[in-house]
C-alpha cells in the first residue's frame, strides 16, 4: 500500500490511463512506427527527443535521461508524490480511490464536486462583471479599464465582479451544489446558525487556475476603499498557494520556449505583462518564492527564473522576502536546482503595468535580460544599507551578509 491507496487501486488507475493520451493532453505527440515522439515537456527542446512505448506504457527522453510509467510522468511534470500523482490521474478516469480504513479519497469524486464549484463561481463572477448593471460593478469595470485591462482582456483572463449579498450562494444553491461544498471550496462562509454568506464582496476577481488551466480558487481586490486590499482563498483540499502560481497556466509555454520565467507580485500585472506580449510571467500569491515554486517553474523554464520588483516600498519589501529565501534555501535541496535565480529592481517607483504602459515591452525586456543574479543582488543591497566608510558600517555589513 502507497500513501494509503491499495495496490488494486494503483492496478486500477495505472490501466485507465494510457500514456500516448496523458502525454497527448499536454503535449503534442507524433507516431513514428509502433512508437510515439514528441518534444519533452521536462526541458527546453526543438528536435523531439521523448519517446513514448505504447506497448509497455513506458517513456523515456534522450534529451535529459528522465524516464518511467504514467505515474512518472505526472510525478515530474507536476511536482506531485507518488499517491499525489494515482489521485489526480483518478480524477481524471472518475475512480474512487479507497483510502486506507475503507475511506473514500478526497481525491476523487469531492475533488471533482470542488472544482464544478470553481468553475461556475468563476462564470458568475464574470457575467457580473459584464452585465450587472449596478454602481459597484460598473466602478469594478472602470478601475479594470484604468489599469488597462479592458476590451477583451476579462474575457481571455475571466475576471469577475463578487457583488455579495448571498447572490453566489443563491446561485449555487440552485445549481444544486450544497452549503458544506462551497464552504470546502472557500467561495462561502458558515455564519450564526449554519446561515451562508458569500466570501467576498465588492471585489473584482481573478480566478487562479492550476497549470492545466483549471479554476481551483479566487483572488479579489476590493473596489474603491476597503482592507484587505487583496483577498485571497484561503487553502482548500485543491488549493495550497506556496504550490500555485498566478498565470502558469498561460506562461508555461513562452515560458518552454524562451528558457525563462519572470515572477512579479500581482494578477494585474501578469495580465499587463501578457497582453503587452511578456507571456512568460506569473505571480506568487502573497508568499515568497518556494523551493516547490522553482521545481514548478524549472519544468518549464530551464535557464532563469527572474524576480521582478516594484520600486516602491512595497516591491521593495518583496525584494526583502526573497532575499531571506537566499538565506533559507541554502540547503542541498536547494543546490539540486540548476536554474538561475536573478532579480532586478523597476526604477522610478514603477510597477510592471506601468512600466510597460510607459516605456513598453521591448524596454523590460532590456531589464529582464540584464538581471543581476540573486545573490549578487541581495549583496549589493545589504550592503546599501550601511556606511562603508566608516569601520562600525564595515562591520555591521559583514554581520548582515547572506
Amino acid at each position: 500500500m502507497a500513501g494509503g491507496i491499495s495496490e488494486e487501486d494503483i492496478q486500477k488507475v495505472r490501466e485507465a490511463s494510457d500514456l500516448v493520451a496523458v502525454i497527448g493532453e499536454r503535449t503534442p505527440v507524433k507516431q513514428r512506427g509502433r512508437d510515439f515522439w514528441c518534444c519533452c515537456p521536462l526541458h527546453n527542446e526543438k528536435t523531439p527527443s521523448f519517446k513514448i512505448d505504447p506497448a509497455l506504457q513506458l517513456w523515456h527522453c534522450f534529451g535529459c535521461g528522465e524516464g518511467g510509467d504514467v505515474f512518472g510522468f505526472i510525478m515530474k511534470t507536476e511536482d506531485l508524490s507518488f499517491p499525489e500523482a494515482v489521485r489526480r490521474l483518478a480524477e481524471r478516469a472518475h475512480i474512487e480511490i479507497a483510502e486506507s480504513g475503507g475511506r473514500k479519497s478526497i481525491g476523487s469524486s469531492r475533488k471533482a464536486r470542488l472544482k464544478a464549484i470553481c468553475d461556475e463561481t468563476a462564470a458568475f463572477y464574470h457575467a457580473q462583471l459584464m452585465r450587472n448593471p449596478s454602481s459597484d460593478a460598473a466602478a469594478a469595470r472602470s478601475y479594470l479599464g484604468a489599469r488597462g485591462l479592458g476590451g477583451d482582456v476579462p474575457k481571455t483572463w475571466q475576471l469577475g465582479f463578487a457583488p455579495g449579498r448571498g447572490q453566489l450562494v443563491r446561485h449555487l444553491s440552485a445549481k444544486g451544489f450544497k452549503p458544506d461544498e462551497m464552504v470546502q471550496a472557500n467561495v462561502a462562509l458558515s455564519g450564526d446558525g449554519g446561515k451562508l454568506r458569500d466570501r467576498f464582496y465588492n471585489r473584482v476577481m481573478f480566478p487562479i487556475n492550476d497549470p492545466q488551466g483549471e479554476c481551483i480558487a479566487f483572488g479579489g481586490r476590493v473596489v474603491g476603499k476597503g482592507e484587505p486590499k487583496y483577498l485571497n482563498s484561503q487553502e482548500t483540499p485543491l488549493f495550497h498557494k506556496s504550490q500555485v502560481l498566478y498565470g502558469m497556466d498561460k506562461a508555461k509555454a513562452a515560458m518552454a520556449s524562451s528558457g525563462v520565467a519572470v515572477v512579479v507580485e500581482g494578477y494585474t500585472d501578469v495580465i499587463a505583462l501578457h497582453e503587452a506580449g511578456v507571456k512568460n510571467a506569473v505571480a506568487t500569491l502573497g508568499t515568497a518564492l518556494t523551493m516547490r515554486h522553482i521545481r514548478l517553474l524549472s519544468r518549464h523554464a530551464q535557464h532563469r527564473i527572474v524576480y521582478l520588483f516594484d520600486g516602491d516600498e512595497a516591491g521593495q519589501r518583496a525584494a526583502d522576502r526573497a532575499l531571506a529565501f537566499i538565506d533559507d534555501s541554502m540547503t542541498p535541496e536547494a543546490g539540486k536546482s540548476r536554474i538561475e535565480l536573478a532579480a532586478v529592481t523597476l526604477p522610478d517607483n514603477l510597477d510592471p503595468a506601468d512600466f510597460v504602459a510607459h516605456r513598453g515591452a521591448e524596454e523590460l525586456q532590456k531589464l529582464i535580460a540584464h538581471a543581476q543574479p540573486l545573490l549578487k543582488y541581495g549583496i549589493e543591497r545589504r550592503l546599501a544599507r550601511h556606511d562603508l566608510g566608516r569601520a562600525e558600517g564595515r562591520a555591521a555589513a559583514l554581520a548582515d551578509a547572506p
